[in-house]
């Protein structure tokens, strides 16, 4: 019975102590470690710098404890309200490459759900000035999620896209909230309406 006080005691120490060290302190463990710990190889865990030899009772933490770890450190924040504030312009990204890194999962996201939403033929708001004429939904078809991409290649090649397309391509990009909308947004060459640049 001491022993098992003994070790619960040891636990709980193990468990303040990685909730009390500062996220400079953890590294993440390597496919090997976490295979020895029990875990799959590619869990994103972390174990404290200081310690010297795993055992299957080393205390470690989780991606996602790590992550609130960090943000809570950097912004005082969660991370869901860090990535919220970071959309809105309130705080910076730490790097340019997690800014890129960050960018490049939220388009590869976008295009997975552009590919679903045609594969369903979902239907989207538009947010034409003009519903008569352009009609007031979008439905989404077999190969649109190619035809956004080229449009917003093009677009963002500085390329004036005739106004259907533009309305369209940015109707997509707004639903789906494109990082790159910013950068495709301009005043069409036809057509009288638009969104100034």
């Amino acid at each position: 019975m001491a022993g098992k006080k003994t070790r619960a005691a040891k636990q709980a120490y193990a468990a303040k102590k990685l909730a009390r060290a500062p996220r400079s302190e953890f590294r993440r463990l390597t496919p090997v470690e976490n295979t020895k710990l029990g875990f799959s190889p590619k869990a994103r865990r972390y174990g404290l710098n200081s310690t010297k030899r795993l055992t299957k009772s080393t205390p470690t933490i989780s991606a996602r404890q790590f992550e609130t770890k960090r943000a809570s450190e950097l912004f005082g924040l969660t991370p869901e309200r860090a990535t919220e504030a970071r959309r809105q312009g309130a705080i910076e990204y730490v790097t340019a490459d997690q800014r890129e890194r960050i960018a490049k999962a939220a388009r590869t996201r976008i295009k997975k759900r552009i590919v679903k939403g045609a594969e369903t033929r979902a239907r989207l708001p538009t947010n034409s000035p003009n519903p008569r004429k352009h009609g007031r939904t979008i439905m989404l078809r077999p190969g649109d999620a190619e035809r956004y991409q080229g449009l917003k290649q093009r677009r963002l090649a500085g390329e004036e896209l005739p106004i259907g397309d533009w309305v369209w391509m940015m109707d997509i990009g707004e639903y789906f909230g494109d990082p790159d909308v910013g950068f495709m947004r301009g005043s069409p060459t036809s057509g009288g309406f638009g969104f100034a640049a």
